[in-house]
């Protein structure tokens, strides 16, 4: 048996499809079972220990529809972990006997943020397992789980190392770096913490920011990693601190101990990281969540979401973690 997944982006959502491929090969142990992506994230997927082959979407027409011909009836299940136009139309050309798509359930979110309802999306992971649901196979939520071995190496001795994402998609996904600034230099020296920021090149400006707000030294990594490096970042690193983005659920993946900053997204959304080591931060207010992925400015032009979770509330929750895992 051949069967392809399809999620091409991004960092995160490949990251919580990690499950479906597991659950696969546990079902189908002598099945070949490829992984369609982008080819940015192919070291993504080879941390997921499961995947045979991996299959890269360029973003150039001619040449990605020339790649998937050779393919067509090549697949025995095709799964469409992604949902969008271009794999609808990967899954035309690809003419599988069985093809499924997991459900995005994109009213309900809907509704949760347009206050409509007060239902909640556990994680992304169950709505994942929809797939597998109408392929017969059923199972209980179970967590992420990546599986990299490199180390990064700091530099840094003994000292506890605290890495954080100040950026994400949008803004009002991104916890203030002034505040970020003043957490870090309330850190008292005696706990032994060395501060790290890291992120996309186009995080780079809120890094910088950060940087040169904080009187505390910080090593900025930000723009220099490569997935790959990122993975061996996040795997070195004793506690990582982010809002809601990619590096999160590669954090949780990875079993680290961490805070996740949640502003104009919410758990209830189903983004909540999957880890029994995370402490989820989110003022809980009445107008979150405001918007699916965030926005570039609140619509309440109050920024409440963030400005409620003090510096203070993560020196507080960093010194619960350094206890119970040091």
């Amino acid at each position: 048996m051949k069967i392809l997944i399809i999620r091409l982006s991004s960092l995160g959502d490949i990251v919580l499809t990690q499950p479906v491929v597991k659950i696969l090969r546990q079902v189908y142990p002598n099945a070949k079972i490829d992984f369609f992506i982008k080819e940015q994230f192919v070291d993504l997927v080879q941390a997921f220990g499961d995947a045979d082959n991996i299959l890269v979407w360029e973003n150039e027409i001619r040449r990605d529809f020339k790649n998937l011909l050779k393919l067509r009836k090549n697949y025995d299940i095709v799964i469409d972990l992604h949902s969008k136009l271009n794999t609808f139309i990967i899954k035309k050309i690809l003419q599988a006997p069985k093809t499924v798509t997991y459900q995005k359930k994109h009213l309900l979110r809907l509704a949760i943020i347009k206050k409509i309802t007060k239902k909640k999306i556990d994680s992304t992971v169950e709505l994942y397992f929809s797939a597998l649901a109408k392929l017969g196979i059923k199972t209980e939520l179970i967590f992420p789980e990546l599986f990299v071995r490199e180390k990064y190496d700091f530099k840094l001795g003994n000292s506890k190392k605290i890495l954080i994402f100040p950026g994400a998609l949008h803004r009002t996904k991104m916890y203030p770096p002034e505040q970020f600034s003043r957490f870090i230099d309330s850190v008292p020296a005696k706990w032994n913490c060395k501060f790290i920021v890291a992120g996309s090149e186009n995080e780079k400006e809120i890094c910088d920011k950060l940087v040169s707000l904080t009187k505390s030294e910080i090593i900025n990594l930000c723009g220099k990693l490569s997935v790959s490096e990122l993975l061996a970042v996040i795997n070195s690193a004793d506690v990582v601190i982010s809002n809601d983005s990619g590096p999160m659920h590669i954090a949780a993946a990875l079993k680290k101990p961490q805070i996740a900053i949640f502003g104009a997204t919410h758990p209830a959304l189903g983004f909540a990281p999957l880890n029994q080591k995370a402490v989820v931060l989110a003022a809980n207010i009445p107008c979150q969540p405001c918007s699916l992925h965030g926005t570039e400015k609140c619509p309440k032009q109050h920024f409440k979401c963030m400005k409620m979770i003090s510096p203070d509330m993560l020196k507080k929750n960093l010194n619960i973690l350094l206890q119970n895992n040091f």
